[in-house]
């Protein structure tokens, strides 16, 4: 007998669409076709509605250790729940910094005993963190090493010497948060006696391509896999275009980086302060073609919440970064609704495309022997996001009055339906730490 089975509903793959049957027993899909074998404990009608596997977010920032009382790893996951988001990797950027194999623990027991969608985690690249890096990656209890090139992290912002220890002591993926210091020096100078600079020029567009610029030399030198985060520029796309396909470089692009701009943001102020900086229409119109293009890889929220009172203070004491995970997937979903992206491409980039760049065992997939991460939705069924509909922790949005997909009708965490139209269920079991092919 089946725990579940999922009836009609129309599996989409970024090779095409799919109406078939789920059979899912154990916390795995055991089949999928038409009129399984047997019966079930419940049977869900998926007639009229989508069915993709759970989003993958590779860039949030739970805060915890460190910072619980703006984001747990309890709340955010119900926050990356209820938003369709099954699995979640969070950042080595945190109080200690994830950088050695105490601290990794640390943050393992943390997500192991709170954190209701599965989950893994970032090991931040230090002079003192490249010795442990390749006995972390290969114990597969790291999904990358991240680099923060730039002074946005303190104690994790990399001096050249040590980007340059990664590239040729360590093994495994590399994230980049990629911003170049002298540029980001220069430009500092310039407006530090401004008491309410634009964020975009303190922190410039020309800081990221200098910086992207280097990565693409050092991929030529080691062959090494890159995935940049947080794409933001027109400028990036230049210089990566003449290399797509040719070096093993993978990009992610945020909901605000797509659809947030200087031009656009109104009176939004310190809310959409982040870096690298939320850019102009122009920039967010170049990074929105490369997304219809196919220029672009994964979506991430890049979740990094803090509290409103942080935010109301004057720009140079205000905390960089905003909240996410929980509208990353309604975002796209009224995107799709008015044609800015395929369905097939969104299910690509939220779910098939991180699993394969990370290597994700049975995740991002619907098939037999995957494990049964599913969201089941409506397509162009869309509401403005108003503040009562805003459930983070930290009780804020930057998109109150934008047009968002409404809640899945289902997702699914392991087998277990974990929420019902943006409602969390009780008693749920917690995610498990994602396994990595190849390790």
């Amino acid at each position: 007998m089946y725990d579940v089975i999922i009836r009609d509903g129309t599996i989409v793959r970024s090779s095409g669409r799919l109406v078939a049957d789920i059979g899912i027993e154990d916390g795995k899909i055991a089949y999928v076709g038409g009129n399984p074998a047997g019966s079930a404990k419940e049977e869900i009608s998926a007639i009229g509605r989508f069915v993709m596997p759970g989003v993958i977010d590779t860039h949030v920032h739970f805060r915890d250790p460190g910072n619980p009382d703006k984001e747990s790893w309890a709340t955010g996951s119900v926050e990356a729940l209820r938003g369709g988001v099954t699995t979640v990797f969070d950042m080595p950027n945190t109080n200690p910094p994830t950088i050695d194999r105490a601290t990794v623990d640390a943050k393992l027991a943390k997500a192991a005993a709170n954190s209701v969608v599965n989950y893994g985690i970032w090991a931040g690249a230090t002079a003192e963190s490249i010795p442990q890096i390749n006995d972390l990656w290969d114990s597969g209890v790291i999904c990358g090493t991240k680099v923060f090139m730039g002074d946005s992290t303190g104690a994790l912002a990399v001096t050249p010497e040590v980007l340059e220890g990664v590239f040729s002591k360590t093994k495994g993926l590399i994230g980049v948060h990629a911003e170049d210091q002298p540029a980001l020096d220069a430009a500092h100078k310039k407006w530090a006696g401004h008491p309410n600079p634009v964020h975009n020029d303190v922190r410039p567009p020309e800081a990221v391509v200098l910086a992207v610029e280097k990565l693409i030399e050092l991929v030529k030198q080691t062959g090494r896999e890159v995935h940049i985060c947080h794409l933001s520029t027109a400028g990036e796309l230049a210089a990566l275009d003449a290399y797509r396909g040719d070096l093993p470089i993978t990009c992610e692009v945020t909901p605000h980086h797509l659809f947030l701009s200087t031009d656009n943001a109104g009176e939004l102020g310190n809310l959409i302060k982040v870096n690298p900086p939320v850019r102009t229409e122009l920039d967010r119109r170049a990074v929105m073609a490369a997304l219809k293009r196919g220029r672009l890889d994964t979506f991430g929220s890049h979740h990094a919440p803090h509290t409103m009172e942080e935010k109301m203070q004057d720009y140079w004491q205000a905390p960089s970064g905003l909240p996410g995970v929980g509208t990353m997937l309604p975002l796209v979903l009224g995107a799709l609704k008015n044609g800015r992206i395929g369905l097939e491409l969104m299910v690509s980039m939220l779910s098939e495309n991180p699993a394969r760049i990370f290597g994700l065992y049975g995740k991002g997939c619907i098939e037999e022997g995957a494990d049964a991460d599913l969201v089941l939705f409506r397509e162009g069924v869309t509401t403005r996001l108003t503040q009562e509909m805003v459930k983070c922790h930290c009780g804020w949005s930057p998109f109150v009055g934008r047009e968002v997909g409404v809640p899945p009708d289902i997702v699914m965490v392991n087998g277990h339906i974990a929420a019902r139209n943006g409602v969390i269920g009780n008693d749920l079991p917690l995610g498990k730490q994602v396994r990595f092919t190849g390790r």
